[in-house]
């Protein structure tokens, strides 16, 4: 399991150097009807920062295998691997940067304090999806009524999540996973 911690440090006026608590985070993918978007979100105190790393095929290239067959499927594989080299180098460019400041970089980062959530989930992948590649789900339910349903790409960010949420979600978050080691990987918790 990887866990991705950042110390900041910015330099004020006057020479002192002001050093910025670390950051838990991880990468979790958002499909609606508009729009697929991959992020990368920090926690730090009672804050969410959801900062866009990817979107539209970029952030989900498989699409284009359903669509176009074989030459999607090898357009498909060749924009993955771009991808995973660009999101990689966007990913420690902005482990290193303050969330609050990456937050003016894309029109579709935001914030969330934590009294904005009503209800959160961790789950299990589902049975039938047509996603191929997804280790699990967190679903966020808003005091406004509005709901987002994210998905994990692979277990590391799953992990990262399941350790990072709880913490700053206390009891708005229902933890429904558990590891299955035989698997080697996430399954619905048994009661």
């Amino acid at each position: 399991m990887v866990m991705n911690y950042t110390t900041l440090s910015t330099a004020p006026s006057g020479g002192r150097v002001k050093t910025i608590e670390p950051a838990a985070s991880f990468t979790a993918k958002l499909a609606t009807a508009r729009a697929t978007r991959l992020y990368r979100v920090y926690l730090r105190r009672d804050d969410l920062f959801f900062i866009v790393l990817a979107e539209g095929l970029s952030a989900s290239p498989e699409t284009l295998t359903v669509h176009f067959g074989l030459l999607g499927f090898l357009i498909g594989a060749m924009m993955k691997k771009r991808a995973k080299k660009k999101n990689a180098a966007t990913t420690q460019r902005m482990n290193q940067t303050d969330p609050e400041q990456l937050l003016a970089e894309h029109k579709h980062n935001f914030k969330l304090h934590t009294s904005e959530i009503r209800e959160a989930s961790l789950e299990p992948r589902p049975w039938l999806t047509l996603e191929s590649r997804q280790a699990g789900r967190w679903n966020l339910f808003l005091r406004d009524d509005r709901k987002m349903k994210f998905q994990f790409e692979n277990n590391d960010d799953m992990a990262a999540a399941l350790d990072a949420l709880p913490k700053s979600l206390n009891g708005t978050l229902k933890v429904n996973v558990e590891w299955d080691q035989k698997k080697k990987r996430f399954k619905k918790k048994q009661a």
